[in-house]
């Protein structure tokens, strides 16, 4: 999902209008988002992708704020009226999120004596 979005940040980059109704005019606030999306959503993508091929434990935290920026654009998406954005982002987070939850789980060990 981070490598999704992280190759929809950087087509935004050279295309601004891609995601978008296709009346929709470029200008430079429009390109300054995408800019803006590409330097949080690219390395974000490379930090996950990383962890994700060496060290599982430090994976927790780095998925969290990925899903955190996944819920902002979620946000942004639903007051922007941009469902693909909404949809996309809910299915990043829910990922996101997800398995930093099932990592925390997977990783928490039971007290001595009790139930598991």
């Amino acid at each position: 999902m981070a490598v999704g979005s992280a190759v929809s940040a950087l087509i935004g980059v050279l295309h601004p209008t891609f995601v978008l109704s296709a009346d929709t005019e470029p200008n430079a606030g429009l390109q300054m988002y995408a800019q803006a999306y590409a330097v949080r959503a690219v390395p974000l993508a490379v930090a996950l992708v990383h962890l994700l091929r060496r060290e599982h434990r430090t994976l927790v935290p780095v998925l969290a704020v990925a899903g955190a920026a996944q819920l902002g654009d979620l946000y942004i998406g639903i007051d922007q009226g941009v469902t693909g954005m909404a949809v996309g982002a809910t299915l990043a987070a829910a990922t996101h999120l997800g398995t930093a939850w099932w990592l925390i789980r997977r990783t928490v060990t039971p007290a001595l004596g009790s139930a598991v």
